[in-house]
């Protein structure tokens, strides 16, 4: 559904067909980006289980890197999966 997962660099960028971008066109803010990932949590197995091997790897203190529109809110996301 995601093509190749990276979990070392997530595009949050809307439209880059990462479990953490949403669809293109997409211009919330960071609480729009929050809802979305939490309506998209509830819904995809695949975001799930990106977002908690994100996270995972966060608190591991692996190098993980987040760029694109939602990059901080995502590393956010991420980390809370685990903390």
């Amino acid at each position: 559904m995601y093509g190749a997962v990276n979990f070392r660099c997530i595009n949050t960028e809307p439209g880059a067909g990462t479990a953490f971008a949403p669809p293109a066109g997409f211009e919330g803010d960071a609480q729009a980006y929050a809802r979305y990932m939490r309506e998209r949590w509830k819904s995809d197995p695949g975001v799930r289980q990106h977002v908690a091997v994100a996270g995972r790897r966060l608190v591991r203190g692996d190098e993980v890197v987040f760029v694109g529109r939602y990059a901080d809110e995502a590393r956010r996301i991420a980390k809370a999966a685990w903390c």
